[in-house]
């Protein structure tokens, strides 16, 4: 079972805390105590916004908050008794889509990834910065869609491959490889740790020629080790 932690990151001229998937109970919680705290408070599906004179923060059911300004002291203070609530029960395709969706291209089966912040203009933020935003939880999920594939790639690592070609994010140097689907598994970088050699989530989030149909599969592991970053478990 993996606890949580808080980690901060700064992505493009956002302050931006990753956070469990939340389920409707704690998204309500929240809404709650921070509107006791002064905050003017709109909810829409799966979000809700606090606005104060000073600042305005966001926070997402998929499991993040982000600010203009640091939303540590409002949030964190939060975070023991959201990690108090008892998971919600849905089925095991909702909660694989809650990180993956199934697709075929030409004809080749394929997933995409659905993370909270390694994604689109947020992954080269993240990269020129040198920081990762993969949670424990989304990299368990992308390291078992990798390993399920004979190749993983392209995908960008800070270490050379035979054939690989470079790519500058930044000032820093990345290599656009192909590699085993194990080897990327294994090399996958999540936030708050770095190894020697680390690969990261493509770009578009897309992977393909892997085993399909893993969602029954993904589920049970997901509600096995995701631990305190997933408020969801499948329904027997």
């Amino acid at each position: 079972m993996t606890p949580f932690k808080v980690h901060r990151l700064l992505v493009g001229n956002r302050h931006v805390l990753p956070l469990p998937k939340l389920n409707a109970s704690q998204l309500r919680f929240l809404a709650a105590e921070i509107g006791k705290r002064g905050f003017a408070v709109s909810e829409r599906v799966g979000a809700l916004t606090a606005t104060s004179r000073d600042f305005r923060v966001h926070i997402e059911q998929a499991g993040y908050c982000w600010c203009s300004k640091d939303p540590v002291d409002l949030v964190v203070p939060l975070v023991p008794d959201l990690l108090a609530f008892s998971r919600e029960r849905v089925s095991a395709e909702s909660l694989a889509q809650m990180y993956f969706a199934e697709f075929l291209a030409e004809g080749v089966p394929s997933v995409k990834l659905r993370p909270r912040l390694e994604a689109a203009s947020n992954w080269e933020r993240l990269r020129a910065s040198g920081d990762c935003g993969l949670t424990p939880d989304e990299r368990l999920t992308a390291a078992m869609l990798m390993g399920s594939a004979d190749v993983a790639g392209p995908v960008v690592a800070d270490f050379p491959t035979d054939g690989s070609s470079p790519l500058i994010l930044g000032r820093r140097m990345y290599f656009q490889s192909i590699m085993s689907g194990t080897e990327a598994g294994s090399t996958l970088r999540e936030v708050g740790g770095r190894r020697p050699r680390n690969c990261y989530v493509p770009k578009d989030g897309v992977f393909t020629s892997f085993t399909p149909s893993l969602a029954t599969k993904c589920a049970t592991e997901l509600a096995e080790e995701a631990g305190e970053w997933c408020f969801f478990e499948p329904a027997a």
